[in-house]
């Protein structure tokens, strides 16, 4: 059994309910993904779209169980503090918004004035994982280039690091925006030269499938 097998595996094995088609891929695409090292200064990342109930959450909190076993640490992000908050429960890790990750305030030689400069990242062999990925922009922000671009370049400045972005199509994307571009697979890999790993969720669990709530969501989904 090569790395790759034994990682999906693992991650069946911890996962706590029985998986569906969906996370069965997951954990395959996930393995290939952990495991590999084409050479030293890839940019490997691994997309995870999903609606709510399809279980991205435990999947995620599975993952991050597994992580140290292929030598990989984990730190947890979400664009706003509510959901760094959401992420920290469920995950039972602490998640920072990535703002607060990623810049720090320096005052302007000039006029004194507070701005915000991205910050040196020393995490090396580190999987970074952002929650509600659809919600980051890439237009001119804090730092001058986009959020989306400032979080890819401090993620890849040292080797090693990876980067998962996790979201769900059905909520709204950034203003002016048909498709959140974190959540944007042919973007991700043209505009920073990635390798992306892709997986949908389809499959909803949280609801019983006969459930009046499941049945109106779908439908309004496939309007």
């Amino acid at each position: 059994m090569n790395e790759t097998q034994t990682a999906a595996k693992l991650l069946a094995k911890r996962f706590p309910f029985a998986p569906t088609a969906g996370q069965e891929q997951f954990f395959e695409r996930i393995g290939e993904f952990i495991t590999h090292e084409e050479f030293e200064h890839y940019r490997d990342c691994f997309l995870l779209r999903g609606y709510a109930g399809t279980g991205k959450t435990t999947l995620i909190g599975t993952l991050i169980k597994v992580l140290p076993r292929f030598g990989y640490k984990a730190v947890l992000l979400a664009p706003t503090g509510r959901a760094a908050k959401v992420m920290t429960n469920y995950a039972k890790k602490p998640a920072q918004t990535i703002h607060r990750k990623i810049y720090r305030q320096v005052a302007d030689a000039g006029s004194g004035q507070l701005q915000f400069q991205r910050q040196k990242n020393y995490h090396e062999d580190t999987l970074f994982i952002v929650d509600e990925a659809s919600m980051i922009s890439d237009e001119a922000d804090l730092g001058g280039k986009g959020l989306l671009t400032d979080l890819i370049e401090f993620v890849f400045e040292n080797p090693g690091n990876k980067l998962m972005l996790i979201g769900d199509t059905a909520q709204l994307p950034p203003v002016g925006r048909d498709l959140s571009p974190a959540l944007d697979g042919a973007f991700l890999g043209r505009s920073f030269d990635m390798t992306v790993y892709e997986q949908e969720l389809t499959e909803v669990m949280r609801q019983d499938e006969a459930s009046g709530i499941l049945h109106n969501a779908t439908s309004l989904r496939n309007l």
